[in-house]
């Protein structure tokens, strides 16, 4: 068993103090300073950590304000853009329809002018065969005064029926 002698349990306790105040003296304060420096150490890293994510936190939401500024930017001018093709849209409509009606108009005084040519031609065709029939029925030619007189009368006559 066990026995406490009281020599030994002397000794014991006076080389507990003496190494207990050579490790104070040698060992424990580079072990407080080492733990003081680990824990500066984890501290400033921490602190650094902190300052890192406000830095990223103001920084995404500086990119998501010129975000926000960027996409309103696109949709100010699609708007414009829009408008734009709208009003060019409209101008090539209206430039379209003018151009038509252009030519519409000239088509009508193309016509107009064919069918007058036309009209013309036919009294003239139409005076020289009654002169014709008319100089066969009377077997006698006739002067060119009778002959104008004669052509004049049947194109007012012809203008007279076409007016009615």
């Amino acid at each position: 068993m066990l026995q406490l002698e009281p020599g030994m349990m002397i000794w014991t306790w006076i080389t507990f103090i003496v190494l207990f105040i050579v490790l104070t003296k040698i060992a424990w304060k580079p072990l407080l300073a080492m733990v003081e420096k680990r824990e500066n150490t984890i501290s400033d890293a921490l602190k650094k950590a902190e300052d890192a994510q406000a830095e990223a936190q103001k920084l995404l939401e500086e990119q998501q304000k010129k975000l926000e500024n960027a996409q309103n930017e696109m949709q100010q001018m699609m708007k414009e853009n829009k408008s734009l093709a709208e009003k060019m849209k409209t101008e090539i409509v209206e430039k379209a329809k003018n151009e038509a009606k252009k030519m519409h108009d000239r088509a009508l005084a193309d016509i107009e002018r064919e069918t007058d040519a036309a009209i013309l031609e036919l009294k003239k065709q139409v005076a020289d065969l009654t002169i014709q029939a008319t100089s066969q029925l009377l077997q006698e030619k006739l002067d060119a005064r009778k002959h104008s007189e004669l052509i004049d009368n049947y194109i007012k006559e012809l203008d007279n029926l076409k007016k009615n």
